[in-house]
């Protein structure tokens, strides 16, 4: 019989009680660092493999610092088969912004249960998240993810 990790991933996530977007709503969900947490669209799982994306907005904290990062990128990989997660490998992301325009992959760090990257996303509009992995059992996945920005 196949776990799931939704149930806990949920749990965990409805017990911060901070309020967080997902959809436009408004629900309990997600603080890192004081800054609030969106929950973004999910992806569709890749061999085995899913996916978790949140986005936090940082630019208040970056620019006290002089910096111009606006977000912080958290993916979460988990093992579909066991419901763990995945914390070995490499992860990166290409975002394409409002313009159309996709950037250089930016290197996603490991970070607890999941891998980070600061970004910068200057303007409103729709920005997609081209997550490309390649995890301890070495296959190569790609996740999309997708945030408009207001």
């Amino acid at each position: 019989m196949k776990k799931s990790i939704l149930p806990l991933t949920l749990s965990l996530l409805l017990a911060t009680a901070v309020p967080a977007v997902w959809g436009g709503e408004e629900m309990p969900g997600l603080e890192m660092g004081g800054s609030k947490g969106v929950m973004l669209n999910p992806a569709s799982p890749q061999d085995g493999v899913m996916a978790m994306a949140h986005l936090y907005d940082i630019q208040a904290a970056m620019s006290k610092n002089g910096r111009q990062e606006t977000h912080h990128l958290m993916v979460i990989f988990t093992d579909s088969a066991q419901g763990k997660p995945i914390t070995q490998g490499l992860a990166a992301v290409k975002v394409t912004g409002p313009d159309g325009v996709k950037g250089a992959p930016v290197k996603m760090m490991p970070m607890g249960d999941g891998f980070g990257a600061d970004l910068t996303l200057a303007r409103p509009g729709k920005y997609d998240f081209e997550v490309g992995t390649k995890l301890a059992d070495s296959r190569r996945r790609v996740f999309t993810f997708s945030y408009l920005r207001k």
